[in-house]
């Protein structure tokens, strides 16, 4: 019997990007797991493609699925898309700094 395919949710939080002119990724933290992961553009993670960095939002796509990520503003207020995230990255010890607008 073939093993199942991976869910088709998407259960990354993201906590922090790196955008550079040769290497860009995304920090993430996976809901299921709590392990935190560093995917960079075009990395593949559970069939989900990292498709695009930016400072504050990350792009994923699976297939026809698209789901973008975003950090949650700095006054604590839900972000616009995607899951919000209680706790910075940096009070858990990442080295990455968010940047905020």
């Amino acid at each position: 019997m073939p093993p199942s395919p991976p869910p088709a949710e998407l259960r990354l939080v993201l906590v922090g990007t790196v955008v550079g002119s040769d290497q860009s990724f995304g920090i993430f933290v996976d809901e299921t797991s709590k392990a935190t992961l560093r995917l960079k553009l075009d990395g593949d993670y559970q069939g989900w493609r990292l498709r695009s960095v930016h400072r504050r939002e990350v792009t994923m796509v699976r297939d026809e699925l698209t789901e973008t990520l975003t950090f949650p503003k700095p006054d604590g207020a839900a972000p616009a898309t995607g899951p919000a995230l209680a706790e910075s990255a940096v009070t858990r010890g990442s080295s990455h700094t968010p940047q905020y607008d």
